[in-house]
């Protein structure tokens, strides 16, 4: 298999597994994880630092390969997310006024 057939591989592989709202919430929590909107840094601890940029260049690795397999596929985890941080939270919000009449 050349570097070409591989790569298509990879992204139709990709693909399968963002056609599925279970791959997309996996791999939503690696991004997550991986801190890829966060400062690496810290200061006074070199070794914390290079940590955490690893984390990031894997996160940012599989950002990029997403985004190749899949344009829209970041920004519908994204809403997926969100939606269900809405929806945990309307739910905090009726217990506590069941709670709290």
């Amino acid at each position: 298999m050349n570097e070409k057939q591989l790569k298509k591989r990879n992204a139709c592989d990709l693909q399968a597994v963002l056609k599925t709202v279970q791959g997309r919430r996996l791999l939503w929590r690696i991004l997550q994880a991986a801190q890829i909107r966060q400062h690496g840094f810290v200061p006074g601890d070199p070794y914390a630092t290079a940590f955490h940029c690893g984390q990031q260049s894997i996160g940012l690795f599989l950002l990029a390969e997403i985004e190749d397999a899949a344009p829209a596929a970041y920004a519908q985890m994204r809403g997926e997310y969100l939606s269900q941080v809405q929806a945990e939270q309307n739910e905090i919000n009726r217990l506590t006024e069941e709670m709290n009449p």
